[in-house]
């Protein structure tokens, strides 16, 4: 690995965005009813000789096609890839062919790349023949080499790919790789399907190669682990973008990008007594057919920047985001409260006023005794004696509602701003009625976060590393903890908000 950042770069991507069309069906294609999955949404780096760059993210958030599309195996829809300053998308398919001498692909699944119908000679000597390098003798000693430098025999070339192990596999495609004596490889999750020894083998193999051949590397991983072994500077990928990049001790130590931290709070450690304190990331990764407004990240952030007008601690934002979010995207009312569709209860709240929903000696509403609970009341729907209990959250009187859906995103009772908690009122009150469109637009016109409207540029936080977090905007008040003033932040344009 190098250590300088001088010279010119090898490789430049710009702006590069690679979408798919996921329209279904003939009738939505006539009716102009498109979806397209934004799978790489405008990503720029760049990479100088022999150095190694780590793009790191969560399966799904566009690492592959981010990769195929810098070396054209599949079409960019927007952006350049410059090798030694000539735009790879501009050319045509034969001054391709031959520019993949210099650029080659280390795929993720070995088995599944290699021609099982060819010997592990013919696979490394097809690259020669297809770029006419050499032939007969000259052919078969230059196989012989490449299996050797990849630590494989020469005895080997007679081999089918199925009668390796692999590890073997792995090193058979990095010998087709370097068949050609290319300057750039792209390492595609090139250990993630092989055992931890052999994981640690064929990173060693690979920088091996690099201080041998000078060779450049992008690796594609999901294990910060392996990125951290091989990589100079580090990528991190979050639904189509980078959201963190810089040199790999500065990733590594803070500060960091929320979704960077929680990633390197997943690594384990390697004792047994460790029990882990990873950051848990709430729901699920947003569609790339419909990425959220604003920083992208901000669905499942646990570090949400709250808005200025209300006086609420960021984990109490996180929950009325949560609920909103869920209260937009709920079929019906059961989804968000801590009872099952069966109609049973998920546990009671802390503190000496709480309610059970399922004690019939407890008041549903401590300010409405004539709705308390007879015990002896058969009719009673939350009766321990009706052992499944009511089939419809919104039948149980609104003060056990209540109780319900603040367990279910764990908000206090009251919430610590007036205002807020009035609003949050509101909002229980239209779900109790089963008015949940009414209930969503509520609060999504109440509780709108910064992150929510803004997406964030990439904030320079020291040499050659920048994150993209409005948390790193210079207007952010780290004291009260969001833009103060109603500030907006600088760098970063407004995008569609649910204001």
């Amino acid at each position: 690995m190098r250590d300088g950042d001088a010279g010119e770069p090898v490789l430049r991507v710009e702006g590069v965005e690679t979408h798919y069309d996921a329209t279904d069906g003939f009738l939505d294609r006539l009716l102009g009813r498109s979806r397209r999955v934004r799978a790489v949404d405008g990503v720029d780096f760049e990479l100088r000789e022999g150095e190694t760059l780590g793009v790191v993210g969560e399966s799904g958030c566009g690492k592959t096609t981010l990769a195929r599309s810098v070396l054209r195996l599949v079409e960019p829809t927007a952006g350049s890839v410059y090798h030694r300053g000539e735009d790879l998308t501009a050319l045509s398919s034969a001054a391709l062919r031959d520019r993949r001498k210099d650029l080659q692909y280390v795929f993720q699944d070995p088995l599944s790349s290699l021609d099982p119908r060819l010997t592990a000679g013919d696979v490394v000597g097809e690259p020669l023949d297809v770029h006419g390098l050499a032939t007969g003798a000259e052919r078969d000693a230059r196989v012989r080499e490449l299996l050797e430098t990849v630590g494989l025999k020469p005895s080997h070339a007679a081999r089918y790919p199925h009668e390796f192990s692999g590890g073997q596999r792995q090193r058979l495609g990095i010998a087709r790789a370097l068949a050609v004596d290319p300057e750039v490889i792209v390492c595609d999750e090139p250990v993630s399907a092989l055992d931890a020894s052999v994981q640690a083998q064929i990173l060693n193999l690979l920088a091996d190669l690099q201080a041998e051949f000078g060779l450049a590397y992008v690796v594609i991983a999901h294990d910060l682990r392996v990125i951290e072994h091989v990589s100079d500077r580090v990528a991190v990928m979050y639904l189509g973008e980078f959201v963190e990049r810089g040199p790999t001790e500065a990733v590594f130590d803070p500060p960091y990008h929320p979704y960077t931290e929680a990633l390197l709070s997943a690594i384990p450690e390697p004792d047994p007594l460790w029990e882990g304190d990873g950051i848990r990331l709430e729901g699920t990764v947003p569609s790339p057919v419909d990425p959220p407004s604003g920083c992208r990240f901000h669905t499942r952030c646990p570090r949400l920047v709250p808005a200025a007008e209300y006086d609420l601690p960021g984990e109490v934002w996180r929950s009325l985001t949560d609920l909103k979010l869920r209260a937009m995207e709920a079929d019906g009312v059961a989804s968000l409260t801590a009872v099952s569709p069966s109609g049973e209860a998920g546990g009671s709240p802390a503190g000496d006023d709480a309610v059970d929903p399922l004690d019939p000696t407890s008041p549903t509403d401590p300010t409405s005794p004539d709705d308390s609970i007879s015990p002896d009341d058969p009719t009673d729907s939350t009766s321990p004696a009706d052992s499944t209990g009511p089939a419809d959250p919104t039948e149980v009187p609104r003060g056990t509602f209540d109780v319900l859906v603040r367990e279910e995103f764990g908000l206090p009772e009251p919430l610590p701003d007036a205002d807020a908690e009035a609003a949050v009122g509101d909002a229980i009150d239209a779900l109790h009625d089963d008015r949940i469109e009414e209930a969503a637009e509520l609060l999504d016109a109440v509780f709108v976060s910064p992150c929510e409207r803004h997406h964030p540029t990439e904030y320079q936080v020291g040499t050659d590393h920048g994150i993209a977090c409005l948390r790193y905007d210079d207007g952010f008040d780290e004291e009260i903890g969001t833009f103060a003033d109603g500030a907006e932040p600088t760098g970063s344009e407004p995008t569609g908000s649910a204001e």
